[in-house]
C-alpha cells in the first residue's frame, strides 16, 4: 500500500509539473503577442511564429546581421538609444533607426515589439532574438536577410541573458577567427560556429 501511494503522489507531482510548464508557454505567448495585431503595408505579408519558432535556427554573427531599429511606441529617443545598445554588443551592421510605418500616429504596440524578418533572415533574426526574447517574431515577405526590431510600449532594453551572451562570445570569436566576410550572405546555414542546442534552448524567455 505504501509503494502505491508513493506511486500515486509522484503521478500527482508529474500533472502538476506538466499543468504548471502548458501555463507558463500559455502565458509567455500571450505577453509576446502585440496588441493591437500588425496591418502590413501594400504587397508584404505578416505571418505570427511562435515565440520558440526559431530557437534551434543557428544564429550567424551580429556583424553580419542587416538590422535596423523601428520606433513602435512613440517614445521619442528609444529606437536610437537601441540602436547605440546593438552597436555595443557587435551589430556593426545596424543602420539608422527610423519610425514604424506599421504602427503609426497614437497607435502603438502594446508589447515588447517584435523581430520582423524574411525566409533568408531566419538566421540574423535568431541573432536579433538573443538581445531580446520576449521580442514577437513576424515572418513577412521580404527577398534578402535584413532584420527589422520594432521596439513596443513594454520593451525593457537590450538584456541578453548569460546564455545569450556566451552565444554572442562564441559567434564574435568565430568571426575574429574566420575573418570578416565582405559579402551580404547573413542567413545562410554553416555562417557560423556550431552552437550546441541546450545553449540555444536556455535563451527562451522564462517569463516576459
Amino acid at each position: 500500500m505504501p509503494a502505491l501511494i508513493f506511486i500515486g503522489v509522484l503521478g500527482v507531482a508529474a500533472v502538476v509539473v506538466w499543468v504548471n510548464v502548458i501555463s507558463s508557454s500559455g502565458d509567455i505567448a500571450e505577453a509576446v503577442t502585440c496588441d493591437p495585431r500588425p496591418a502590413p503595408p501594400a504587397d508584404t505579408t505578416f505571418t505570427p511564429l511562435p515565440y520558440d519558432a526559431l530557437v534551434t535556427t543557428p544564429p550567424v554573427p551580429p556583424s553580419r546581421v542587416e538590422v535596423t531599429v523601428l520606433n513602435a511606441n512613440n517614445t521619442r529617443g528609444d529606437a536610437s538609444i537601441t540602436t547605440e545598445a546593438l552597436r555595443q554588443l557587435g551589430f556593426t551592421r545596424v543602420t539608422e533607426p527610423a519610425n514604424d510605418e506599421v504602427y503609426t500616429g497614437d497607435t502603438v504596440a502594446n508589447c515588447h515589439g517584435q523581430i520582423r524578418f524574411g525566409p533568408a533572415g531566419e538566421g540574423a533574426a535568431r541573432t536579433v532574438h538573443l538581445v531580446n526574447p520576449c521580442l514577437e517574431l513576424i515572418k513577412d515577405n521580404r527577398k534578402d536577410a535584413s532584420v527589422d526590431l520594432a521596439i513596443g510600449t513594454n520593451f525593457n532594453d537590450v538584456n541578453p541573458s548569460e546564455a545569450a551572451v556566451e552565444i554572442l562570445d562564441q559567434l564574435k570569436s568565430w568571426e575574429a577567427e574566420k575573418g570578416q566576410d565582405d559579402t551580404d550572405e547573413q542567413s545562410t546555414g554553416g555562417v557560423g560556429p556550431v552552437i550546441t542546442e541546450t545553449l540555444l534552448t536556455e535563451t527562451l524567455p522564462k517569463h516576459c
